[in-house]
């Protein structure tokens, strides 16, 4: 009876036992069809598993020990799919230091959580709920745990160390994605090989011979005032669009249709710091890094983008922003970009706040004093807010009229850019009022995209809103317009371009002469665009004049796709080859100059100096 009774609880535990290896499979599964997995999501989920039970074999007798283990690994699978949902890639440990910000975007984080995602914690409550009722849990015995251990083990080990095997499984098996990135942690190398400073100075003077004293070189030589503005989600989809017959952007329409340049093709390339990424990429012509964001981890690094250029050419740089000097680290990275004096909340009156910090109306009327009170010649930078997700503007502000089935995050937005654009037109009046217009020339542009692919009914709302499917290209797709009053122009400029190419296409503008390190392009001056992209599409993928490739997520060539931007008809790959190695080759070439800090020294080469220019 005694051993009956013994074969029983044996079995009893076991069911235990498959009871939770089950719930891991629920708990993986769901996080890898949730993240869009692209590749073997099966096999993925086999060695996830393996390793979570695997845990458990090894802490059964621990309950607190297999407890805390588990809650650490669930809540950063949690945050991987966050972080997936918003940036379609996994966190870093290199981004850790951005975990200070969640305070500040907690709204965000709240609206793209799923009563779904409650499912990766599942193994946890199961093993709780077991556990309190059975006391300690004894799964397994000794000789099984051990058995177990040897056939999990190998498992884990073969997958990491042959990963030709399963193609992509360092890049999006949970744990093998984590080991690696604890191993990248390793010191960087910051030499600068003496074939690849060569190969840089040799790719800078070619560019700069392609576009130096072009078209509209000196245009707006002699404007007093260069105000740049960039714009809080700013999509292309919004400009020049209407909604049910109401205009969403009649401000930004009428700067267009007068006096200005407007680029239609151009695009965000951000990397995981978003907006701050959009900032440093358009400032200094560099690509931004994805294992963290730029601003943080190379925040003593020596720049020479356009505040210190403008310095130099005899301006003074100030910027303005409506939100903390600590977030995305500004208050230490902008006096290395070259910002004399930076304007942040402390410097304004916080009256309503709008979503994400200062209302665009009261930030653009406050700074106009400020821009007022400076003499002399001035670069003016300025980050806009009220467009920032998620979109929610007070009732008393939501001027445009909506279908019931767009009262939702897409809806939202274009109320959010309709409020945008009514501040941008009362601030281009102000300007003429208190006689700085005539003397200015007036940079906008998108920092990057608002409506992502992970809103299912925003994504569907889009769509129908452009009559076409909504695509990364579509997503990426930002506006860029220079506005100068009294030129006379009004030009679409059709030619791909990306946020790295704003400050050779400023400078000739302004005619000073590129003799500086710049990544990008004078769009006003090259005969064909490109754009690296390295963030939702994988670096690799480009979007051209004529085509878009889209590396495979595996980062196989051949398993990748490619088509036509007109028709989105599919065309062959290797019609992609050369512009393929040419992005990956300049995001990496850039890096390199990030990593080793040498921006200034190729300057000084660029420019036959014989000493580095002192940062003051």
């Amino acid at each position: 009876m005694k051993q009956f009774h013994k074969f029983k609880l044996k079995n009893e535990y076991t069911k235990y036992a498959l009871i939770l290896i089950f719930t891991y499979i629920i708990k993986v599964m769901y996080f890898n069809f949730s993240t869009g997995m692209p590749l073997d999501k099966i096999k993925y989920c086999i060695v996830t598993v393996s390793v979570l039970v695997l845990l458990l074999t090894l802490l059964y007798k621990v309950r607190r020990g297999y407890i805390g283990v588990s809650i650490l690994i669930t809540f950063i699978m949690f945050g991987d799919l966050l972080y997936y949902r918003y940036f379609n890639d996994f966190l870093s440990v290199k981004l850790m230091n951005q975990a200070t910000f969640v305070g500040s975007v907690t709204s965000i984080i709240l609206s793209i959580v799923k009563v779904t995602d409650l499912l990766l914690f599942v193994d946890i409550i199961a093993f709780i709920m077991i556990t309190k009722s059975k006391g300690t849990l004894q799964l397994f015995n000794h000789k099984l745990s051990f058995i177990l251990t040897l056939i999990i083990l190998p498992t884990i080990i073969l997958s990491i160390s042959f990963t030709s095997v399963w193609t992509g499984i360092k890049k999006y098996e949970f744990f093998n994605y984590h080991v690696y990135d604890l191993i990248s942690l390793d010191p960087e190398n910051n030499v600068m090989t003496s074939e690849i400073h060569n190969q840089l100075i040799d790719d800078m003077r070619q560019l700069h011979r392609e576009s130096t004293y072009g078209d509209y070189f000196g245009i707006a030589k002699d404007k007093k005032n260069v105000i740049v503005i960039q714009i809080e989600s700013l999509q292309n989809a919004m400009v020049n669009a209407f909604y049910n017959g109401q205009e969403i952007t009649p401000n930004l329409n009428k700067i267009i249709n007068q006096d200005s340049l407007y680029f239609s093709n151009y695009y965000q390339m951000i990397g995981k710091g978003n907006t701050s990424d959009a900032e440093f990429t358009s400032l200094n012509s560099l690509y931004a890094i994805t294992s963290g964001n730029t601003y943080n981890v190379y925040e003593k690094n020596s720049f020479f983008g356009l505040p210190w250029i403008m310095r130099d050419h005899g301006y003074t740089a100030s910027s303005y922003h409506g939100f903390e000097a600590s977030f995305w680290n500004r208050v230490n990275i902008y006096p290395q970009i070259g910002f004399e004096d930076s304007h942040f909340d402390t410097d304004y009156v916080m009256g309503e706040k709008i979503g994400f910090g200062l209302d665009d109306h009261d930030f653009f009327e406050q700074t106009i004093p400020m821009l007022k009170a400076k003499e002399g010649k001035n670069f003016n930078f300025l980050v806009t807010l009220s467009s920032h997700k998620p979109f929610d503007l007070p009732e008393d502000k939501k001027w445009i009229t909506l279908d019931e089935e767009d009262e939702n995050f897409f809806g939202h937005y274009i109320q959010s850019v309709h409020y945008f654009d009514d501040a941008l037109g009362k601030f281009i009046e102000d300007l003429k009022t208190e006689g700085l217009y005539e003397d200015s020339i007036i940079v906008l542009y998108g920092d990057h995209y608002a409506v992502g692919m992970e809103d299912d009914l925003a994504l569907e709302r889009m769509e129908n809103f452009l009559g076409e499917p909504y695509t990364y290209e579509e997503m990426f797709n930002i506006p860029l317009i220079v506005h100068i009053p009294g030129s006379g122009l009004k030009e679409t400029k059709t030619i791909t371009g990306g946020q790295i190419d704003l400050l050779p296409t400023l400078m000739n503008i302004l005619g000073i002469k590129n003799e500086y390190l710049t990544f990008g392009r004078d769009l006003l001056n090259s005969e064909s665009g490109f754009v690296a992209a390295q963030t939702f599409m994988e670096k690799g993928s480009f979007i051209d004049d004529e085509k878009v490739f889209q590396i495979s997520r595996d980062g196989v060539f051949e398993n990748s796709i490619a088509y036509d931007r007109d028709t989105h008809e599919p065309i062959d790959i290797e019609q992609c080859r050369d512009e393929y190695e040419r992005a990956i080759k300049a995001i990496n070439l850039s890096k390199k100059v990030t990593e080793t800090d040498s921006v200034l020294d190729i300057v000084n080469e660029l420019q036959n100096k014989d000493s580095v220019y002192e940062l003051e």
